[in-house]
């Protein structure tokens, strides 16, 4: 059975992110989703909850994160959208 930990979890994000959204560079953990760049990554709520589907069918498919797009937009920035997946992923799947 895999099992994942929050630095796993928080690396993936850092991927997906890099990945769906074109980026340069990975992004920190702190960087902000909605400020402008440099400071932050620019993304508006839609784009943010277009998430979900990469979220449930690639990057965490077999933790079997089952995200909601609605939770994702309340994440501020990198780690915050790491916690919310990190919530929807059962506990069985997770290791502490």
């Amino acid at each position: 059975m895999v099992q994942i930990t929050t630095l796993q979890a928080l690396q993936r994000t850092k991927q997906m992110l890099l990945r769906a959204w074109n980026l340069l560079t990975e992004p920190t953990s702190d960087t902000d989703l909605r400020k402008l760049p440099p400071s932050g990554l620019g993304k508006a709520d839609n784009q943010i909850r277009a998430l979900e589907t990469p979220i449930e069918t690639n990057d965490f498919s077999d933790v079997e994160a089952q995200v909601r797009g609605t939770e994702l937009i309340s994440a501020k920035n990198v780690r915050g959208l790491r916690d919310k997946i990190w919530d929807s992923i059962p506990e069985a799947k997770k290791l502490n």
